[in-house]
């Protein structure tokens, strides 16, 4: 059974998206087969695994695969161990499809269509966009595990205990059993008397949370 993990927060510029590529490309090269979905209408997740341009997939991505109930028929195979569920920027009409199609158990669409190929692959990896919609909470429903990255600056610490918080109410509510596997520290800029003090402030508040890892700039 696959472990199905999102990297997600509700900022933009945090590095979820090469957070993203990059844990699956480790793990595709230890030889795991990996299942990329790019829930980010931006489409950078897409545009990185397949060095084109994400209009080439239109028509033929992730939002079709869930209109259809078919994501089979729309993967794409980019690297050795790698499939991918593409994305374009129809993908912000994801939200307007489930209402409209009054969709039974909406925050279950994206989980009810992956679940058809998720036995296929040892990880699902789920790219979100910057905000807290309903593709963001249909990521959250349908995972396992939550990586959070944030680049520790004051705006970042805001988002941080935001995101938290939606992922603990959609516990509380039965929505969903995903654990938060770690916050990730990105973009770590070594000489930023600001960021080494809201980055200690979020070890004080979060402890064992925080990954050991950071990913810095130089």
């Amino acid at each position: 059974m696959a472990y199905k993990i999102m990297g997600s927060i509700q900022k933009g510029g945090q590095s979820k998206t090469t957070t993203t590529v990059i844990l699956a490309e480790m793990l595709a090269a230890s030889g795991f087969k990996v299942l990329v979905l790019d829930l980010d209408s931006q489409g950078n997740t897409t545009q990185m695994l397949t060095q084109k341009s994400i209009y080439e997939n239109s028509g033929n991505t992730i939002l079709e695969a869930i209109k259809e109930s078919n994501p089979k028929k729309y993967l794409l195979h980019p690297r050795e161990n790698i499939d991918l569920l593409p994305a374009d920027d129809m993908l912000v009409s994801f939200s307007r499809y489930i209402y409209q199609e009054r969709v039974r158990n909406p925050i279950h669409t994206l989980g009810n269509t992956i679940r058809t190929i998720e036995a296929d692959y040892d990880f699902i990896l789920m790219d979100c966009p910057p905000n807290l919609g309903d593709i963001v909470l249909n990521a959250i429903v349908y995972s396992d595990y939550i990586v959070i990255p944030v680049n520790p600056e004051a705006f970042g610490m805001d988002a941080l205990e935001r995101f938290i918080d939606n992922v603990s109410d959609a516990k509380k509510a039965g929505h969903t059993t995903a654990t938060i596997l770690g916050i990730l520290f990105t973009m770590r800029e070594a000489r930023s008397n600001l960021e080494r003090t809201v980055g200690q402030d979020i070890r004080t508040r979060y402890k064992d949370l925080v990954f050991e890892t950071e990913i810095r700039r130089r």
